[in-house]
Parts: C-alpha cells; structure tokens; sequence
C-alpha cells in the first residue's frame, strides 16, 4: 500500500492507467500535462500524457501544463476516497483549476477514468 499523494502513489496510478484497457480506449489520442499541487505539503506532481501513455514526475508547483489542480491535502484526500468527483471538487472552490475550461470539459471521460482508477488503488489516506 502506498501513501495518498506522494511520488510512489503518482508512479503506481501511471502503471495501472498505462495497463488499462478502457484508459486505452478512452485516451490513446491525448496528449496533455497536468500539474496536481498539493499546496499545504508543498508537493506537486505533473501527469504528462503523451499518445494515452502515462508518465508522472514529481515538479515545482510552477512548472508548464495545460491545466493545473491546486489544493489543500483534506480536498484531494476528499477526492481520493472517493466521497466527491473532480468537478464538484472544482466548482465548489475546494481545488482551484487553471486551463482552457473547454479543453478540460472535452476531456471529462478521461480524467473520470483517471480519478476512478486512482480512487482504486490501494492507498493510505
């Protein structure tokens, strides 16, 4: 089992979304960066998806993406267990977005497959 938001959770979830099939299905044509930043641990983790393959590294909170989470570690904690999805997470103020809000909302079945995996993956929280 591995901890909630660290370098060893970011690397596990990229091998499981790279050995999924439906992620296959759903992603094979994307590519785009994202940046999650846990701002109270000052940790930020970029997700960079080239063709539908997953790679995750941990960055500084400033570095380039195409769309960037910012959050407290209760709201991606919130998010991880499950009890909420990106979107309500986003809207109600408790992760802040920054990116193009269409690009985003056209990728939505994406980073639904993307939370649901991340969701299952043995962690401790």
């Amino acid at each position: 089992m591995v901890q909630y938001f660290t370098k060893d959770f970011f690397a596990e979830l990229a091998s499981r979304i790279n050995a999924d099939p439906e992620w296959a299905k759903k992603a094979g044509a994307v590519t785009t960066k994202l940046v999650l930043t846990c701002i109270d641990r000052n940790q930020s983790y970029l997700l960079d998806i080239q063709a539908g393959k997953v790679t995750s590294s941990d960055v500084p909170a400033d570095t380039p993406a195409d769309f960037k989470f910012e959050g407290a570690y209760d709201a991606w904690a919130i998010l991880g267990r499950g009890e909420k999805d990106f979107q309500s997470l986003v809207i109600s103020g408790k992760i802040k977005f920054r990116g193009s809000m269409p690009k985003m909302m056209a990728m939505m079945g994406q980073m639904n497959r993307l939370t649901l995996l991340a969701q299952q993956l043995p962690k401790e929280i």
